[in-house]
């Protein structure tokens, strides 16, 4: 709430600032039509202020956090491990839900998953002595509730010796911030990002990913073998799209297909469901990907796409069974959606004119 405060403080003060300077320009100039001409000056002002504002967020830094291990082995590789990175913002009710299916599933099905995460990386062909690792990264977005305190309790009561790391953000800086931080910081040789609140089956969509993953891999042409390719796999609803539509109100679905149109105009036709917060990087994507992004709201998952279509990094789509899940963020009534579309596709047209104008530089490494 306070970095909230702190956004719309700074904006306000430039907004207030800009608006006084033309005014007072304007009010030394008689006539209307200089008047006029004035006014539809401060209008173009303020829009492109509106837009490049992210650009002026995420140049102010804001990314401090304090990492802690609370359970398993420190991981001094990570070749035979599995990283989960799980975003949480005041998550204390879901988050435990989430954990126990996950884990419980992960264990269970330990040494199946190994098998497809060795054919995922290109490892099949070796013997293993032991099965993968998962290293599960909780990043708590500031968070005013219980949710630190929540992941400590959960992490106490493992003695599977996975790694349990609890990755506290100084601020609240966005869900693409936290799985910013949360990814440069993971060790695993695969990286998978997943919700808080379970809305997608990992039992579902985790061996999806895995084959999807083998599949992209296997079929991309390397020169050189020994460089770990760079391929991202996105869970996608869009096969739910009709069904979703049937159960959601005309002002959503009206959003979602707006949402959709832009996502296609200003960043990318490769990819149906840019947000679905399930989403699968081998090591190598990740670090190029996450390197490269400055969109820390919303909407961070399109500017993924196109630093992937800049940078080459290979990016395939598979439908995963996902439910919606109460308590989202975004039930915030029709005007508050409006609103976080509104910012949604801002952040778009700053993306588009960032990388346009070469306000944002790309890093192939």
């Amino acid at each position: 709430q306070t970095a909230n405060r702190l956004e719309i403080g700074d904006w306000l003060h430039y907004i207030g600032n800009g608006i006084t300077m033309i005014w007072a320009l304007a009010e030394t100039v008689a006539g209307a039509p200089e008047l006029y001409y004035s006014i539809i000056g401060i209008i173009s002002i303020l829009t492109i202020c509106y837009i490049f504002y992210p650009a002026y967020k995420c140049k102010k830094g804001g990314l401090g956090c304090t990492e802690t291990i609370l359970a398993g082995d420190k991981i001094s590789g990570g070749d035979d491990v599995l990283s989960l990175i799980i975003p949480a913002y005041n998550e204390e009710e879901r988050l435990p839900i989430m954990l126990d299916e996950t884990l419980v599933y992960l264990n269970k099905d330990r040494e199946s998953l190994t098998h497809l995460f060795d054919a995922a990386v290109g490892n099949s062909h070796q013997r293993r002595k032991s099965l993968m690792k998962y290293e599960i990264i909780v990043v708590d977005d500031g968070s005013s509730d219980n949710t630190c305190n929540v992941v400590r309790k959960y992490a106490a009561t493992l003695n599977s010796g996975d790694v349990v790391k609890l990755i506290s953000m100084h601020q609240n800086v966005g869900k693409g911030g936290a799985v910013k931080t949360g990814m440069l910081r993971s060790l695993g040789q695969l990286c998978l990002m997943v919700d808080a609140d379970g809305a997608t089956d990992i039992t579902d969509g985790l061996p999806k990913l895995l084959k999807d993953m083998h599949t992209l891999n296997d079929n991309k042409e390397r020169h050189d073998t020994s460089v770990p390719p760079k391929s991202v796999v996105f869970g996608s609803r869009a096969h739910l799209e009709n069904e979703s539509s049937a159960s959601r109100s005309k002002v959503r679905t009206f959003l979602m297909h707006a949402f959709h149109f832009f996502v296609k105009a200003l960043c990318s036709p490769r990819i149906k469901d840019t947000q679905c917060g399930f989403k699968l990087f081998t090591r190598s994507a990740a670090i190029s990907l996450f390197t490269n992004l400055h969109l820390r709201r919303w909407a961070f998952d399109t500017e993924l796409v196109v630093i992937a279509e800049r940078l080459q990094v290979s990016v395939s789509e598979v439908g995963v069974i996902w439910h919606e899940i109460d308590g989202s963020k975004l039930d915030g009534g029709k005007l508050s959606l409006a609103l976080v579309s509104l910012g949604m596709l801002r952040d778009m047209l700053c993306v588009r004119a960032c990388y346009f104008f070469r306000i944002w530089k790309m890093y192939s490494k």
